[in-house]
């Protein structure tokens, strides 16, 4: 294997697992890479109980401070791209063009995190005279990612610089296909200066969601994937009275009509349809014409 068996990563540290694993495969030639933890319901209380230990310290830090830290994050990525995008055609299968596209993507949304200072300031208003009324921000607690094997870098990005500039904990479950992003991901934000237990990768299967789902220490959990799997962890989940956002899988459809330009209308068609294997969230599964377009359909074929 060219990566040796992961491990989870737990109050800043990489830490053992006795259980089962699972084998990591290339899609690119069907080697085996590496090996993952299919980790237990324990060792999701142990990410818990490290981001609860935390948890006062870090939501209780200045938010320009949380800040500095993932300006250093966003530059190592951009340091590191080369890297991170060989890492996610390794593990996904995607072309290098695309696993760059992906990593810049991750860039974007921690740009965009670091401007959370100004966009979450709160607000005071004088409702009466002698009277004010505050509006404050304040983190949640310990929360919860469960992302897809299609993007192993960027939808773990779209949560975790978010979360964490906002002052919450996180506990992390990436793909168990897609594993060795979300461990690289750790060692970068550790080097970017975050506190131990702060973030916290638990890579395992439906154990591990369902453990995520019930455990009263977290107290928000987002999800990305199927929808029947969306579904079946926003019913458990809100059950639980946690905060839920799931986001599940649709047919985009393209709308054609005659006087589409041809060229550009196939281009798009067949960039849409297969660009990133097919796996993109927005891929046009479907095109739906209106009137005579055939020859759009020719060109498309061509």
């Amino acid at each position: 294997m060219k990566y040796s068996a992961l491990k989870n990563f737990i109050g800043g540290e990489f830490v053992s697992y006795d259980g089962e694993f699972l084998d990591v495969q290339c899609p690119l030639d069907g080697s085996t890479i590496s090996s993952v933890p299919i980790s237990n319901a324990e060792t999701i209380n142990q990410a818990v109980l490290a981001a609860k230990k935390t948890f006062p310290i870090w939501s209780s830090t200045p938010i320009k401070e949380r800040a500095t830290v993932f300006y250093r994050y966003r530059n190592l990525l951009e340091k590191n791209m080369t890297e991170l995008s060989e890492l996610v055609q390794e593990e996904n299968g995607k072309t290098i063009s695309e696993s760059i596209a992906e990593v810049e993507k991750s860039i974007e949304v921690t740009e965009f995190a670091c401007s959370l200072p100004q966009i979450t300031a709160g607000e005071v208003l004088e409702v009466s005279k002698g009277v004010e009324c505050r509006i404050e921000n304040s983190p949640l607690g310990v929360v919860a990612s469960i992302t897809p094997f299609n993007f192993p870098n960027m939808v773990p990005n779209w949560t975790i610089p978010n979360a964490l500039m906002l002052g919450n904990c996180m506990i992390l479950k990436p793909s168990e296909l897609v594993p060795i992003s979300a461990n690289r991901i750790a060692e970068l934000l550790k080097e970017a200066g975050l506190p131990d237990g702060v973030f916290n990768v638990v890579h395992g299967g439906k154990e591990a969601v369902e453990a995520i789902c019930d455990h009263p220490g977290i107290h928000a959990v987002s999800f990305v994937g199927s929808t029947k799997v969306a579904k079946l962890v926003y019913a458990r989940a809100t059950s639980k009275f946690k905060r839920a956002l799931t986001l599940g899988g649709a047919k985009n459809h393209l709308i054609v009509l005659p006087d589409a330009n041809v060229g550009m209308t196939a281009s798009n068609v067949a960039a849409s349809m297969s660009g990133c294997a097919g796996q993109r969230c927005m891929a046009a599964s479907a095109m739906v014409a209106v009137g005579e377009v055939e020859h759009i359909i020719q060109e498309l074929v061509n």
